[in-house]
């Protein structure tokens, strides 16, 4: 069923049901509803939760199914938070009844899954201890390249796009260098499609474009990837330049930007 057949043909039975906030759509055709209620419910409050999902979940297949709907359809609130991570992510979004509802949901499922995870280490911040733990992990003439190249990354347009540049390059600093500079390897879990960076992005865009920077996304997490596979010994300070240079690079469009290939960084030197 596409996205098209959605918006003609189905919105306005999913309107009918005030409780449903988005439906997902995966590349086999499997169907994933995005309820109101809450994906973690207090142990106390199971029971209610459970009826009322259930509930909710019956009127909105039924209305499919009369509608002539015959895909498979699972509720995402049934389901386990890195499955929710996943599809949130990576499912088009052929439904969405409320935005900041679901940008809500999102956001709880990002901060479980962070809690998840083994700490991290002390952010990058504007005090003292930040600024140390940057200057031993930056070297001066990275520093220099980076003041000097300032002045594009904060004049990128259109905004949303600064932000996810900017985010993606605390994220190098905090997960990459600085773990580098312990001696210790970069945090690279963090770019799976449910870890740490892509929830840091996902938070930057506006409720309703996320399907615009989905591409943006993808790509730049998969350069990053491909950049962290490379041997230590060919970390240089042209390898550190070229990680801030990924998500600048990385236009928005579907297109894969020809600078990705890992000998970009080797023209640096």
């Amino acid at each position: 069923m596409s996205s098209a057949m959605w918006k003609s043909e189905l919105a306005s039975v999913c309107r009918r049901h005030r409780d449903l906030v988005a439906i997902y759509e995966a590349p086999e055709g499997t169907l994933a509803l995005l309820l109101r209620q809450t994906l973690v419910p207090l142990s106390e409050e199971r029971g209610r939760w459970f009826n009322d999902t259930r509930r909710t979940a019956r009127a909105v297949v039924a209305s499919l199914r009369a509608a002539g709907v015959t895909e498979d359809v699972t509720v995402l609130q049934w389901r386990p938070l890195p499955d929710v991570a996943q599809v949130l992510t990576g499912w088009p979004c052929c439904y969405l009844s409320d935005p900041r509802r679901c940008a809500q949901l999102a956001d709880i499922v990002g901060a479980r899954l962070a809690d998840g995870e083994p700490a991290a280490p002390a952010p990058l911040g504007r005090g003292e201890n930040g600024l140390r733990a940057a200057a031993l992990a930056i070297p001066p003439t990275i520093f220099d390249w980076y003041r000097d190249m300032a002045p594009c990354f904060l004049a990128v347009e259109p905004p949303v796009r600064r932000r996810l540049i900017l985010r993606t390059h605390h994220w190098i600093v905090e997960r990459v260098l600085m773990p580098i500079a312990r001696g210790e390897r970069p945090v690279a879990a963090d770019l799976r499609p449910t870890g740490r960076l892509t929830w840091r992005l996902v938070r930057v865009i506006p409720p309703g474009e996320l399907n615009l920077w989905r591409t943006w996304i993808r790509l730049t997490i998969g350069d990053l990837q491909r950049a962290l596979a490379w041997p230590a010994g060919r970390r240089t300070e042209a390898w550190v330049r070229w990680l801030f240079d990924i998500p600048y690079s990385i236009p928005v469009t579907p297109r894969r930007p020809a600078h990705a290939a890992p000998s970009s960084a080797d023209r640096h030197e």
